[in-house]
């Protein structure tokens, strides 16, 4: 456990300082880290596929990371719709994949189907971190990004071993509990309630550079009750994403998805949660921007 602990604590350092410190001068320097955690993401999926006899296609996987931020970016920039740049690159991506099947012979059906699932999640899903960095809520939906799926994740994990428990999905993740499941609920509302009281209430990174808008509401009661449900739902696609994750760990015969992070496993460890939750962030802060506009 304290080697997990530690492993935590360093890598919530790393990506706090990046988020507070680098962010700051240079917004793009966030996307170079995601694209540099996306990709390795796609890299371990990949992996976890060839262990299930699953030879994805290799050519299609590096176009996909090499084309989906400057695509992605670009449209943000110029069009205000950085989806429409990863829809171009899954495009892309889906029909090169199928040049490939069609004139290399060695790749099975089952193989396609296995590259587009990559090329969705996590590549595609992930992406949506470049949209939500240059967004107008840019620092609060990565705050929201993060500490939702940290928090639901540390909630569970504490609340499970405290209570234990019925299981939760046995034949999924025999760790799993319950009560480590419902614990998990609150920490998400309890990751979405610090996010309200670090910009709507405090407003502490007000004076800090690249923040965009600080509050999601002027009155705070209804922010409060919008955090209090967007912990919750993101509590309970953490968890989801999670139970997924472990689902197609499991298929592969695998424990991990990679080694980086002694006592948390590899990249993809790190990502089910928040790949799960982004989409919820993206759309929230293009509902909320709708409504203030």
């Amino acid at each position: 456990m304290l080697k997990r602990i530690l492993t935590a604590t360093v890598l919530l350092v790393l990506v706090f300082a990046t988020i507070l410190g680098f962010r700051q001068i240079f917004v793009e320097f966030a996307d170079i880290v995601g694209l540099l955690i996306c990709c390795l993401g796609v890299y371990e999926m990949a992996g976890a596929f060839k262990k299930a006899e699953r030879n994805t296609m290799k050519f299609s996987l590096i176009s996909g990371c090499i084309l989906i931020y400057p695509l992605t970016l670009i449209f943000e920039k110029f069009l205000g719709k950085g989806e429409v740049g990863i829809l171009a690159t899954l495009f892309i991506s889906v029909m090169i994949a199928i040049v490939e099947f069609t004139f290399i012979h060695k790749y099975e059906l089952k193989d396609l189907l296995a590259t587009i699932f990559i090329l969705i999640y996590p590549l595609a899903m992930f992406s949506l971190f470049f949209i939500v960095n240059h967004s107008s809520y840019g620092l609060l939906g990565i705050f929201l990004a993060l500490l939702i799926p940290v928090m639901s994740d540390t909630m569970a994990y504490f609340t499970g071993i405290t209570f234990k428990g019925k299981k939760l999905c046995p034949e999924i993740s025999p760790k799993k509990t319950i009560s480590g499941a419902i614990g998990g609920l609150f920490g998400g509302m309890i990751g979405a309630m610090l996010v309200f009281v670090l910009f709507d209430v405090t407003g502490l990174f007000v004076n800090f550079n690249n923040v965009g808008i600080m509050k999601l509401s002027d009155s705070l009661l209804a922010s409060a009750f919008i955090y209090l449900a967007v912990g919750l739902v993101g509590g309970v696609l953490s968890e989801v994403g999670d139970l997924g994750a472990s689902w197609i760990k499991r298929k592969a015969g695998i424990k991990d998805f990679g080694k980086i992070f002694p006592g948390h496993g590899g990249m993809m460890d790190r990502l089910d949660s928040i790949i799960f939750v982004l989409p919820m962030v993206y759309i929230l802060i293009n509902i909320i921007s709708a409504v203030n506009a």
